[in-house]
């Protein structure tokens, strides 16, 4: 009987406490609609209304508990953001859907601490509204102790860093972004010096031999010069080539010439155009258009998608290996390109990285095979532009295959009803 007083007492003496300092907390819509008599308008309220008033409109998740982690008190803030009323928040099983998996378990051992000294902490998770909607909470946790120093209660008070949290992603996101964009180009341009250098040293040099006529009148020996610097001459142009159509394409400048484009004609020039580089490699290079095929698109921009799309195969295909284009219609109508090798392929975790504006693959490789590491950002934009894509499938060892799609809106009608032949072979 003694032990069942002094619990009272107790408890008492916390109740006193706790109306001492004005809040509220067993009866949490008993002053929800404070009258104040016409002869007090104006001198006092209730302390406990006022209280009661302020912890019901602050912009936050209030949850009191007593020291057994039972909820005695949820402001209307919690049941906002939480979708429960107060009533159903008094069932445990509501706190399961309200805080969902690991972070359940650690709220409630956050609960279930009964030491005084291990308070106030801090901790951030989610709630889960009654309709699904997700939000992100952090809170503060402080304990109020009872007369004798033991743990009475845990005022929990949450604030929705929802907005503040994704606008935080979303700056880090742009910030790594500007940073990887900004060591790629620092990357590129490095990179570039050497191949900027290489054909201005071999134009310098092999026309200072001829200016000064080192070798007589030995004609064939500066024919031969002049032919070196012709080709330096041609790198050089293609390399800043590159460059600045990639910086018109960043820059949304760049736009299409479009006119009617004979597909199988574009396909055969650029062919041609590499044929002789694939023989030396001695690499077989073979072209099928099934049916002829015409578009409303930039010819000059889609013979620049193939010849960066074949350049690259045959430049990572080894010799003995094979390189093949062909053209056809989709069974949607839609139009597609595709260059395919057996060459080095390209490893999986650079896949994600290769539309990357000056990013290389590999630099020691690309430096030893020459170009810029530029061909395929530009050709995706390219088909970008013609309101298509560009898409990858490449096994390392095995090969590559490219294929560009461009919408059936394009296509010419008349031209190529029927599947084309590459498709039926698959």
């Amino acid at each position: 009987m003694a032990i069942e007083l002094s619990h009272i007492e107790r408890r008492m003496n916390l109740w006193q406490r706790v109306r001492a300092t004005g809040l509220q907390l067993f009866s949490p819509r008993e002053h929800q609609a404070v009258a104040i008599p016409a002869k007090a308008r104006g001198r006092s309220v209730s302390q406990d209304a006022l209280v009661n008033l302020i912890i019901d409109h602050v912009d936050a998740a209030i949850t009191v508990y007593d020291a057994d982690g039972k909820l005695i008190r949820a402001n209307k803030g919690a049941e906002r953001i939480s979708g429960f009323s107060y009533e159903e928040m008094l069932d445990p099983e509501t706190w399961r859907h309200v805080i969902p998996g690991d972070d359940y378990r650690r709220v409630m051992s956050i609960l279930a601490n009964s030491r005084l000294e291990n308070f106030p902490l801090i901790n951030v998770n989610p709630w889960v509204h009654k309709d699904g909607t997700r939000r992100l909470l952090r809170w503060s946790n402080v304990a109020l102790p009872d007369p004798e120093g033991g743990l009475a209660l845990i005022v929990c008070i949450g604030f929705d860093i929802t907005d503040q949290h994704q606008l935080e992603m979303t700056l880090t996101k742009a910030k790594n972004e500007a940073e990887q964009a900004s060591r790629a180009k620092s990357e590129f341009l490095a990179n570039m010096s050497h191949e900027l250098r290489t054909p201005l040293n071999a134009i310098l040099g092999f026309s200072q031999v001829i200016r000064d006529r080192h070798f007589g009148e030995d004609s064939a020996r500066y024919s031969e010069y002049a032919a070196n610097i012709y080709d330096s001459g041609e790198m050089l142009l293609a390399i800043i080539t590159d460059i600045l159509e990639m910086s018109k394409l960043e820059a949304g400048k760049l736009k299409l010439a479009e006119e009617i484009v004979d597909v199988g004609r574009v396909v055969e020039s650029c062919r041609t155009m590499v044929a002789g580089r694939a023989e030396h490699g001695g690499i077989v290079l073979t072209s099928q258009l099934a049916r002829p095929v015409k578009l409303r698109g930039d010819q000059r921009a889609l013979k620049q998608i193939l010849l960066n799309l074949l350049s690259n195969a045959v430049k990572f295909t080894p010799a003995g290996g094979r390189v093949s284009i062909a053209a056809g219609r989709t069974l949607r109508g839609d139009i597609e390109l595709i260059v395919a090798d057996t060459g080095v392929g390209i490893h999986p975790s650079a896949m994600t990285k290769v539309f990357q504006p000056f990013f290389q693959i590999d630099h020691s490789s690309t430096r030893a095979k020459g170009g810029t590491g530029l061909g395929l950002p530009i050709s995706k934009h390219l088909a970008e532009l013609h309101g298509g894509d560009l898409r990858i499938d490449s096994t390392p060892g095995i090969g590559t295959t490219v294929t560009v799609t461009l919408p059936a809106a394009r296509a010419i009608n008349g031209d190529s009803e029927d599947e084309p032949q590459h498709h039926r072979d698959r």
